[in-house]
């Protein structure tokens, strides 16, 4: 069998980060604050993505005929992992949109090292936002959010995790509104906001089929499971959390009134309130926005604002709406008791 690497030179496993400028990085943490160049109105471009060219896809056709053909051992699967994600620089959207291709690439990422991943999550952060509205895409995505999660419990990853994940959000909060209302690129939202708080998505928590179920325990904030640690499964980015959803509820980003009634960002919305349970300045700040209300008034004047709109709500949308923007009235109501 040939070598699993078309290059003459490959670097050795762990090689990618090391080798680059802040090799193992042991940076402190810290939320970026987000540029004032990328403005509200700035939208990533529609794109028409690549076909992937017959060399690079008789290569990925092999990685996969190794990986799945033969037993190999970790050492072994670390080294494949290593150079076919060195391979993969420069074409990450193509290979992770690649309705085939995109499942060797699930495989990679949920076998590579902690360097490894983040290095390719670094490298397609412009094009994240593209990779998750993509039916195989987003499907790469979630592998390798579920993939860093797991190398969160090792401690000395939080800073290098800490730095990709900041990368990432600031290229997503540029096309947030779009990704909120896409079918494929609000599931990945939700588990990157999830992934924020420590928590996973897959978790009861956010899968309650009954509207009734989530409307009761959206209005018991302060004894929800979220406010404690009850659920946490790995360290949370707090600032990380708190800058996405406000970028996500940004007048100057997304058109409220969209997201009030589309399907995929009204879910997106419902797992930003869960995560937030217990922080009531945050959710006393959102809550109107949500609701569409002026910043200048007070709790009343919002109030009378918020029934106006549910009268429109009425004739325009389905009830399950309705509840939904119903509910944050009443949530204003309990946070002030």
């Amino acid at each position: 069998m040939r070598k699993m690497g078309r290059q003459e030179k490959k670097r050795n496993v762990g090689d990618s980060a090391k080798n680059q400028p802040g090799g193992s990085r042991a940076v402190t943490f810290k939320a970026k604050k987000f540029t004032e160049e990328k403005t509200t109105n700035t939208r990533q471009t529609s794109f028409i993505r690549k076909l992937v060219d017959p060399e690079t896809t008789k290569y990925f056709t092999e990685i996969t005929n190794v990986i799945e053909g033969t037993e190999i051992d970790l050492e072994q699967r670390s080294a494949i992992c290593s150079n076919a994600l060195e391979e993969a620089r420069g074409k990450e959207l193509e290979l992770a949109t690649d309705y085939i291709i995109s499942h060797t690439m699930q495989t990679l990422l949920e076998g590579c090292s902690c360097d490894q991943l983040c290095s390719f999550l670094q490298s397609s952060a412009k094009k994240f936002s593209h990779i998750a509205m993509d039916r195989s895409g987003s499907h790469v995505a979630e592998s390798a959010l579920k993939s860093l999660a797991m190398h969160l419990q090792d401690d000395d990853t939080y800073s290098l995790v800490g730095e990709t994940l900041t990368a990432l959000c600031q290229e997503i909060v540029v096309n947030v509104g779009d990704i909120m209302c896409n079918s494929y690129g609000s599931h990945v939202l939700r588990r990157l906001l999830c992934f924020c708080k420590g928590v996973s998505v897959d978790t009861p928590e956010f899968h309650s089929t009954k509207p009734s179920v989530v409307l009761a325990e959206r209005l018991n904030l302060r004894s929800s499971k979220l406010e404690g640690n009850d659920l946490q499964q790995h360290q949370s980015f707090p600032d990380l959390l708190t800058f996405l959803i406000s970028e996500m509820l940004n007048p100057l980003r997304v058109d409220i009134a969209t997201i009030q009634l589309n399907p995929f960002s009204s879910l997106v919305l419902q797992t930003a309130l869960k995560l937030l349970a217990g922080n009531e300045p945050e959710l006393l700040r959102i809550i109107p926005i949500l609701l569409g209300c002026s910043a200048d008034k007070d709790l009343e004047g919002n109030l009378i604002e918020a029934g106006k709109k549910i009268l429109h709500l009425v004739e325009e949308n389905a009830y399950s709406h309705l509840m939904e923007v119903g509910e944050l009235i009443k949530i204003i109501y309990v946070l002030h008791s």
